[in-house]
């Protein structure tokens, strides 16, 4: 199979490192557009303690900023990918980037997980879970 695009979530994790380097190499084989993806969950998360004042939103602002500059950050470090783009969304990560990758038609979605235990995924969930339950295309899990 020849991808086209891939969707490549990231955080500031070691781990997410080690899902952009096989993005990038299924990137490199392929020559697909590998799409860099870093959701900001801080606001999405408080909606039921946000308010609409001057504060919330430079605060939503600045988070949307440290988004930004990780992606950023990210990309500067693959100037050898040919062809790149970075995407910062606001909300639920799991549903954004489900969206990203249905609008984009994506071939793959390569994402890092944690491997959380049965325990640990009913207190902390599981966004690679979710994503793979509602993805339109193949979800490549990367562990360490």
């Amino acid at each position: 199979m020849r991808y086209k695009t891939i969707i490549c979530p990231v955080d500031a994790t070691e781990l997410s490192e080690l899902a952009i380097d096989h993005a990038v190499h299924i990137s490199k084989v392929s020559e697909a557009k590998l799409v860099l993806l870093h959701v900001v969950e801080k606001w999405y998360r408080g909606l039921d303690v946000v308010g609409k004042s001057d504060e919330w939103k430079k605060l939503h602002d600045e988070w949307m900023e440290e988004g930004r500059d990780l992606l950023n950050k990210k990309a500067a470090k693959l100037s050898d990918v040919k062809n790149m783009e970075t995407v910062l969304r606001d909300g639920d990560a799991a549903h954004e980037i489900v969206a990203e990758a249905s609008e984009r038609a994506a071939d793959i979605i390569v994402m890092a997980t944690h491997r959380y235990s049965r325990i640990g995924k009913i207190f902390y969930g599981s966004v690679v879970d979710k994503v793979t339950k509602h993805s339109p295309c193949p979800v490549l899990w990367i562990f360490k």
